[in-house]
């Protein structure tokens, strides 16, 4: 598929992943609370990688290299 434009230069970059938590400490949080954290992580990773996948479109391997992660 041809593609007419791509994407701004600030749009066309890799995400980069965040740090996680400190693994030299514990807490203790209400199932909820650990359930909510759960969501927003996992749907994090969803929209990470539809965005990777996206800018792998426009720029294969972009994301493969070495300074894209």
């Amino acid at each position: 598929m041809r593609v007419k434009e791509a994407p701004p230069a600030d749009l066309a970059i890799c995400p980069a992943a965040p740090d996680g938590f400190p693994e030299d400490q514990t807490a203790r949080m209400p199932a909820d609370v650990r359930a909510a954290a759960q969501r927003l992580a996992l749907g994090f990773r969803d929209v990470t990688d539809k965005y990777r996948r996206l800018v792998e479109w426009f720029s294969p391997g972009a994301c493969s290299a070495p300074d894209g992660s």
